[in-house]
């Protein structure tokens, strides 16, 4: 019986296959760059967030306790 699963496995995956591996590995590998492009670009977004949140921190404290009250 498992000689036979294992034919028919090889029959279903190898020999029928409809996903040629070259396909799918060039999808992958279009998708993955994809991904990467987007990290980037959320990576750069998120320092400049933390650039301006800090120069907004800066900028608050050197505010005086008279402008604070206002």
């Amino acid at each position: 019986l498992a000689h036979f699963l294992l034919k028919l496995m090889n029959i279903a995956f190898v020999d029928m296959n409809p996903f040629p591996m070259r396909q799918i590995q060039n999808r992958r590998s279009f998708h993955l760059e994809k991904v990467r492009l987007e990290l980037t670009e959320l990576e750069a977004i998120r320092q400049t967030f933390l650039r301006e949140r800090e120069t907004s921190q800066d900028r608050r404290s050197f505010v005086s306790d008279d402008e604070e009250d206002n």
